[in-house]
């Protein structure tokens, strides 16, 4: 037996098969029942059985239309099939059980309501352009917290904060304590901006490429004084040995690097603006 999915837009679909007549393609009419099942063998019918009487059968081909509900959430199913010659007196089981391709499973798709877990979706989901998707009325992103956009970075969907960029944009990515660390996700661009409220440690960028410039903007909050140390990935070279951010109230300093390797080669430092 070969199945075949027509019209999703219902519970409906189209069974396609083939059935022979003591080792022949059958050619004539028959009664053809079909009954929905959760294995291959043994119990387990789902609703009711559906029968079409008089089916065409040309050269062993027929085709019908079943209907059997709401029934396909996604498990495993199988069609049992009984055949008798038009208006014969008894059915005739046939062996083995017919699993249905995936094709049916589309029904599923027109009974999806609310907002879809993550867990549910499986590979990549490519965008139509690079940006950012921000949750709405009528989307919910499982994960994404208010403030949050989804942005692609050329490879895959990520969490960042609202006015993330894609790489190709140069609006800076807003950096955002944890404790006293600040990671950065190199993915998300290459101008960052931190409102250094507290002493901090600039954590190694994660996602970086290979020669992946990236500029961090230091904005002393209205206290000032705020001071910097590096994770061991930054190498510090003998012209440039420390960073002292500068102790002014709503000053801003700003700091380069290169991604080479694993490391980080910061190659400039401007402070005091």
């Amino acid at each position: 037996m070969l199945t075949m999915a027509g019209s999703a837009q219902t519970t409906a679909f189209t069974y396609q098969g083939a059935l022979n007549d003591h080792g022949v393609p059958a050619n004539g009419s028959y009664d053809l029942t079909f009954t929905l099942c959760t294995n291959s063998t043994g119990p387990g019918q789902i609703g009711s059985s559906v029968t079409n009487l008089s089916v065409p059968v040309s050269s062993g081909l027929f085709t019908v239309a079943l209907d059997f509900g709401a029934s396909f959430p996604g498990a495993d199913r199988w069609l049992e099939i009984a055949v008798r010659t038009n208006g014969g007196s008894g059915y005739v089981i046939l062996t083995p059980r017919q699993k249905l391709t995936p094709a049916p499973y589309a029904i599923t798709a027109a009974n999806l309501s609310g907002s879809l877990p993550a867990s549910q979706l499986t590979g990549p989901v490519p965008p139509a352009s690079s940006g950012s998707l921000t949750n709405h009325s009528d989307i919910l992103v499982a994960g994404l917290t208010a403030g949050q956009v989804l942005v692609y970075n050329g490879a895959a969907w990520m969490n960042a904060p609202a006015n993330s960029p894609a790489p190709s944009n140069n609006i800076p990515v807003t950096l955002s304590y944890s404790g006293t660390n600040i990671a950065v996700n190199a993915a998300l661009g290459t101008h960052f901006r931190l409102l250094a409220t507290n002493n901090f440690q600039l954590q190694n960028p994660t996602g970086a490429s290979d020669a992946q410039r990236m500029l961090f903007e230091v904005v002393q909050d209205a206290v000032g004084g705020r001071t910097i140390s590096l994770a061991g990935a930054f190498k510090l070279g003998q012209d440039l040995p420390v960073l002292n951010l500068t102790t002014n109230a709503n000053a801003r300093d700003f700091i380069t690097c290169v991604c080479s390797g694993t490391n980080f080669y910061v190659l400039g430092f401007i402070k005091g603006y």
